[in-house]
């Protein structure tokens, strides 16, 4: 198993970047130096959030894809990228909005079209705010899984118009299950031959319907390629905790998934010192596992 986090957040452009330089920082902004910096940490991979390149006046341009590719090479790292999410519902039953989203998302793919070998996992949400804000407005179970149906469809339409521009490898786009139903999302899978990114926080908080989690490692492991590791969390500002601080964590996921030698990236969602205290969470309650030694850095 390679254990990763996902390092560019709002956490890092706002409190970091913006507070410790002003606006001067970002135009010095080089992402490919917190990717260095996850690689010193000693973080086995580094899943790059897209959304980020398009909210705020960052590049990926050619010297840091060639950055990037160096970093792999010298530190052995591997990568993964997270689709746009904000603003976005590829799902939605605005049929401009789904339109706009998609376009959203093949920028964010052709930004890295040069390293689409070296990215192990591309995750997408299959819907976004309005589809939830739709399904929480539906009381009756007969109308909402009609609307699911309808809206599932919606996030197929829009994903197969992202593969035909793309060209981009279906076996690579691993479909996270978020604030939609989870039967809903494995059809979508099912029917574009993709994958699956498991979110373990948004299964224990009940996002995507309720169901047990090691039921659903059971039942799904062979269909992810890539494990999105965090516990449940009230916190207001995120559903992301770190492992055994929220509700409900089994230890016996991080036996399962073992046991059952899982090749795919774990990403830990969470700030630096969180995903320390996960990896000594791992330590204490599933031993067996082999866990990187992580050095606390700052990422910018």
């Amino acid at each position: 198993m390679r254990f990763g986090i996902s390092p560019l957040s709002y956490d890092l452009i706002i409190d970091g970047v913006l507070k410790e330089k002003g606006l001067k920082g970002l135009s010095e902004f080089h992402f490919s130096d917190v990717v260095e910096g996850v690689a010193a940490a000693g973080y086995q991979h580094c899943e790059i959030q897209l959304d980020l390149f398009q909210v705020f006046p960052i590049q990926i341009n050619q010297r840091e894809i060639e950055k990037l590719k160096k970093i792999k090479n010298q530190y052995g790292i591997t990568y993964s990228a997270h689709f746009p999410f904000l603003s976005i519902d590829i799902a939605g039953p605005n049929k401009f909005i789904r339109e706009g989203s998609v376009q959203s998302l093949i920028n964010a793919y052709n930004s890295l079209k040069q390293m689409e070998s070296d990215i192990d996992v591309f995750v997408l949400h299959p819907s976004g705010e309005t589809v939830k804000e739709v399904l929480e407005f539906i009381i009756s179970p007969e109308i909402r899984f009609i609307v699911t149906e309808l809206l599932a469809e919606n996030s197929i339409q829009s994903i197969k118009k992202l593969i035909k521009e793309t060209k981009i490898n279906t076996n690579k786009i691993a479909i996270e299950n978020v604030e939609f139903p989870f039967d809903a999302t494995i059809k979508i899978i099912k029917k574009l031959n993709s994958k699956l990114c498991l979110d373990t926080a948004h299964l224990l908080g009940g996002l995507s319907g309720n169901f047990d989690l090691l039921d659903i490692v059971k039942d799904y492991l062979d269909l992810t390629s890539e494990v999105h590791l965090q516990d449940y969390s009230d916190k207001p500002t995120s559903e992301h905790g770190a492992l055994g601080t929220g509700r409900n964590f089994p230890p016996e996921f991080l036996k399962l998934i073992n046991q059952n030698n899982f090749k795919g990236p774990i990403v830990f969602e969470l700030l630096d010192e969180e995903a320390i205290l996960s990896i000594e969470y791992i330590k204490k309650h599933a031993p067996e596992i082999k866990v990187p030694e992580i050095k606390h850095q700052s990422f910018y």
